[in-house]
């Protein structure tokens, strides 16, 4: 990573070296992080500042905590192409599938490439950008994971912020939107639902865009508390190294999490449920 200091004295982080003008440049050879090589560009809209050095930390923290916490490693030499787009038709011409047309972001495994709808805040479309990244990193590094999972992974990621040589995730950044998408029936009927909704079940919109955003929290909500704590991310973790053994075909991460959560099922029911109706307004650091 290059380290520098531009003219107005901010400090640069990067796997690209400054072009002109930097003081203080420094080389840091950081153990342990696989590279990312990020290409980005605008389709019809100007790059928000530093929005390729923001996606290289990105990545790289994600890749850390994935790693450190998670256990999976990830693979040597990922290049990955961000485009943002700022036309609603051309987003839509670009990603070429009908079913993501609306979408805020979407990552094609075929050209490895991140394409983002720009948002009305800057920091809004860097966070579409960091759960794309996730659904990246995810695929190179451990297959086709159950769409909940994959989405919770995401939404949490998307989350999460580079703080010096880590980062964090506010979990109760989104404590009023939790809490209106708890379940209010049988808790149990809505994780089952919630684990069997796999690729179209998961993205369909036959009740309404409020359904799927639904669908969005809860994944999240699950990840979050699969995050909590080490027992919470054994059964996490076991989910995503038995993904990797057999990366094509998805698990079966509802008998896993029975296997592998403390309590099994019947206990993550509660848990979930707790967690949704009374959110934690932790900030977890890594």
């Amino acid at each position: 990573m290059h380290r520098w200091t531009d003219a107005a004295g901010i400090t640069h982080y990067s796997d690209q070296p400054p072009i002109n003008g930097a003081v203080d440049h420094r080389l840091i050879e950081v153990q342990g992080l696989p590279p990312v090589v990020v290409q980005a560009s605008g389709e019809d809209a100007d790059l928000p500042a530093e929005t390729q050095q923001r996606a290289v930390m990105d990545a790289l923290g994600v890749q850390r905590v994935m790693r450190d916490v998670l256990g999976v490693g990830a693979p040597a030499g990922v290049t990955l192409r961000v485009v943002l787009v700022r036309s609603p038709e051309t987003y839509a011409r670009l990603v070429a599938e009908p079913a993501l047309a609306s979408s805020a972001g979407a990552y094609s495994t075929a050209t490895r490439t991140i394409h983002v709808r720009m948002q009305a805040q800057e920091e809004g479309t860097f966070a579409v950008l960091r759960h794309e990244i996730t659904h990246a990193l995810v695929h190179e590094s451990i297959g086709n994971l159950p769409t909940p999972i994959n989405e919770g992974l995401a939404e949490y990621f998307g989350r999460y912020r580079v703080r010096g040589f880590g980062g964090e995730v506010d979990v109760g950044a989104d404590r009023s939107a939790l809490m209106r998408a708890a379940p209010t029936g049988n808790a149990t009927d809505a994780l089952v639902d919630l684990l069997a909704r796999d690729g179209a079940a998961f993205y369909g919109n036959a009740s309404g865009t409020s359904e799927r955003e639904q669908r969005y929290l809860r994944a999240y909500a699950l990840v979050a508390l699969l995050m909590r704590g080490a027992p919470e991310r054994a059964a996490l973790s076991a989910i995503l190294q038995r993904q990797r053994m057999a990366p094509c075909v998805p698990v079966s991460t509802e008998r896993i999490l029975d296997e592998r959560y403390p309590g099994g099922l019947a206990a993550l029911t509660t848990d979930w449920l707790t967690f949704m109706r009374n959110p934690s307004d932790a900030i977890r650091t890594y």
